[in-house]
């Protein structure tokens, strides 16, 4: 397992209160999304490779952000952290990227005779 969860397992003996942190002073998205009970419901849930809730969320509850510029506030550990932790990156998403639902498809065209100049 590339992630280490033994924290994940510890922290059961807590209640959710107790873990869940305080996010009054952040300026993130996850901070925006992430609710006591959304936390409850996650905060014993791992991918394969043994990351956690608490994995996705810890760059966001370490670096609160800056009162004008919205940080994202989580990350992906693995391919199937989206699947698991759906429920909080799904809106984090969309809100980070004005709307982009998990629907939405991106939109790819690879004929270079499409490219448009920059330079004139």
């Amino acid at each position: 397992m590339p992630f280490g969860n033994t924290h994940n397992k510890m922290k059961m003996n807590y209640s959710a209160e107790q873990e869940f942190p305080d996010l009054s002073k952040h300026n993130n998205h996850m901070a925006k999304v992430l609710t006591l009970d959304m936390y409850e419901r996650l905060r014993d849930k791992e991918t394969s490779s043994g990351f956690t809730l608490d994995d996705v969320i810890q760059t966001g509850v370490d670096n609160p952000g800056h009162p004008f510029i919205m940080t994202v506030g989580c990350v992906a550990g693995d391919e199937e952290t989206y699947d698991v932790f759906k429920e909080l990156l799904d809106p984090v998403i969309e809100d980070r990227h004005g709307g982009y639902k998990p629907t939405d498809k991106h939109k790819t065209d690879l004929n270079p005779e499409n490219l448009q100049s920059l330079c004139g």
